[in-house]
C-alpha cells in the first residue's frame, strides 16, 4: 500500500475508540525509539493523551466484549469449504488466549501513573501552553536531561499495561481491514453516497486513493447511509473547493464489516 494513500472512518464508539488507542500507541512507540530530551516529551506527552482517552472508559472490557463478538462470528466459518481452517482456528486461539491476558491485568491501565507525583505535575502543566518549560516544572526538567536508559525505563514502566491490550487491538482492527476485498466504485462530479443493510455489523469504512490523487476524502456516516465528499486542498491557505468539475472520480473502497 505504499503507493496509496487510506483514509479511514470507524462506523461505532468502539472502533473509535481502538483507532485512536492504535494511532496513541504507535505514536508513543515512534518517540519511545529516540533518544533526545524532546523525543521523550513527545512521548511522555502522547502517554498522557492515552491516560486521558482511557481513564474514564473501562477499555478491558471493551476489548474482551469485541473479541468474543469477533469469536462468534468467525465461528460460523468453520462449516465453510473454502475457508483455510487451520488459520481460522490459529486466530480464534489468538483471540482466546487474548481474552485470557487481559482477565489477568489487575486495576486499571493508568495504575503507575495515578499517585506518581511527577507524572501527574506534567499532566497539569500540558493543558498550558508552554506550561512544561523548565521554570514551571525543575523536576521534569531534571529528569529530562537524565540518561536515555533512565527515561526509557521510567517510560516503559509507566506504560506497561498499555503493551498489554495494544497487541489484541492490532489484531482486532486487521481482522476487520481484512475482512473484505476493496471495490472500485465512482464518485460522480466529487460526490459519492451508499445506504447501508442495517443487519451486517459495519465497522468501518476505507477510502484507498493513489498517492498522487489531487484530492482527499471528507467522509459522512451514519447508521443508514454514508458520504464522501472530494475536495481539493488548493495551497492550504484557502477554503477547499469541491473536487471533480464536471468530471467523476473513480477511487477504492471498503465496507468493512466482520
Amino acid at each position: 500500500m505504499n503507493d496509496f494513500v487510506v483514509y479511514e472512518q470507524p462506523l461505532n464508539e468502539r472502533m473509535r475508540l481502538f483507532m485512536r488507542v492504535e494511532e496513541l500507541t504507535q505514536r508513543f512507540h515512534h518517540s519511545l525509539e529516540k533518544d533526545t530530551s524532546i523525543d521523550t516529551h513527545m512521548a511522555l506527552s502522547t502517554l498522557i493523551e492515552m491516560v486521558n482517552l482511557t481513564n474514564r472508559i473501562d477499555l478491558k472490557r471493551e476489548l474482551m466484549k469485541e473479541l468474543e463478538r469477533q469469536i462468534a462470528n468467525l465461528g460460523r466459518l468453520a462449516e465453510e469449504p473454502t475457508v483455510d481452517q487451520e488459520r481460522l482456528h490459529e486466530v480464534m486461539d489468538r483471540q482466546r488466549l487474548f481474552i485470557e491476558k487481559i482477565h489477568t491485568i489487575n486495576g486499571q491501565l493508568d495504575q503507575y501513573v495515578k499517585n506518581n507525583e511527577l507524572f501527574n505535575s506534567i499532566r497539569k502543566r500540558t493543558s498550558i501552553p508552554g506550561g512544561t518549560c523548565d521554570f514551571d516544572l525543575p523536576a521534569y526538567h531534571y529528569w529530562l536531561t537524565r540518561s536515555q536508559t533512565q527515561r526509557h525505563e521510567l517510560l516503559c514502566q509507566w506504560s506497561a499495561p498499555f503493551y498489554d491490550i495494544h497487541e489484541p487491538i492490532v489484531l482486532i482492527l486487521d481482522l476487520i481491514r481484512n475482512s473484505i476485498q476493496p471495490r472500485r466504485v465512482t464518485a460522480v462530479q466529487g460526490f459519492f453516497e451508499q445506504a447501508l443493510d442495517n443487519t451486517v455489523p459495519w465497522q468501518m469504512l476505507r477510502v484507498i486513493l493513489p498517492f498522487d490523487f489531487p484530492c482527499y476524502p471528507e467522509i459522512s456516516a451514519g447508521r443508514q447511509r454514508f458520504s464522501i465528499r472530494f475536495l481539493e486542498p488548493g495551497d492550504m491557505l484557502g477554503r477547499p473547493q469541491q473536487c471533480g468539475n464536471g468530471r467523476d472520480l473513480e477511487f477504492q473502497l471498503t465496507c468493512c464489516a466482520l
